[in-house]
């Protein structure tokens, strides 16, 4: 089946106010979301305009520099003291904090507010995704999580494990929408590895009793 995308844009102008702009610290990495994505050419002509030294990013999975996607975990190595995310809710700028380690301000721009993101949830689900690894080298029965949706299908990936851990026998589990219910009909795998986004490792631990890590962990690149 043949897909097409149709970006929808936020019509209403964002400015950014004079008063979130002196909070920032000076190096600036920027980020949004699809539907914000039309003005942040503006944003950052502001934030250099009052003297910001502003950095935009292309993550792997995006369609433009600035464009960030709930998957868009990449570790970005350059010389900045913060993230700026323009948009609405904490999902996609969680994603920023678990692989690297600046702070991240938040601009809403329905909400006309500014916050600087607690990482409190995200530490949580690293210290179970470190217990995730631990159970998994230890383990013998490993279920692989994989999906049929698109751009998120990993399965010759996932055959791959059997190479890199023949000492390990594996069962792959192919959903198109995830189950989390159903994963309870097999009591005898001791633990799951992901291959389907890598946020379900990170965000919905809590939906299983067993550990789930995510494929990326095991040397694997998304």
């Amino acid at each position: 089946m043949k897909l097409h995308f149709i970006p929808v844009r936020y019509k209403k102008k964002v400015v950014l106010p004079k008063s979130l702009i002196q909070k920032l610290p000076q190096k600036i990495i920027l980020f949004t979301t699809i539907q914000y994505h039309n003005q942040i050419d503006e944003w950052k002509k502001a934030l250099e305009k009052a003297g910001k030294d502003v950095h935009m990013f292309k993550p792997k999975h995006s369609i433009a520099e600035g464009h960030l996607l709930g998957c868009g975990i990449e570790k970005w190595d350059v010389d900045a003291d913060a993230f700026l995310y323009v948009g609405d809710g904490l999902f996609h700028p969680k994603a920023l904090v678990i692989n690297n380690d600046l702070p991240v301000h938040c601009y809403d721009p329905k909400a006309e507010k500014h916050f600087v993101m607690s990482d409190d949830d995200i530490e949580l689900a690293k210290k179970k995704q470190k217990a995730a690894m631990s159970t998994f080298l230890m383990s013998k029965k490993i279920g692989v999580l994989i999906t049929t949706k698109y751009g998120q299908q990993r399965l010759q990936m996932s055959l791959k494990l059997r190479e890199k851990y023949p000492d390990k026998e594996f069962y792959f589990l192919v959903f198109d929408t995830l189950d989390w219910n159903s994963l309870e009909d097999f009591p005898f795998l001791e633990c799951f590895i992901n291959t389907m986004c890598p946020r379900i490792g990170l965000d919905d631990t809590n939906k299983l009793r067993k550990p789930v890590l995510d494929i990326g962990e095991l040397g694997f690149e998304w």
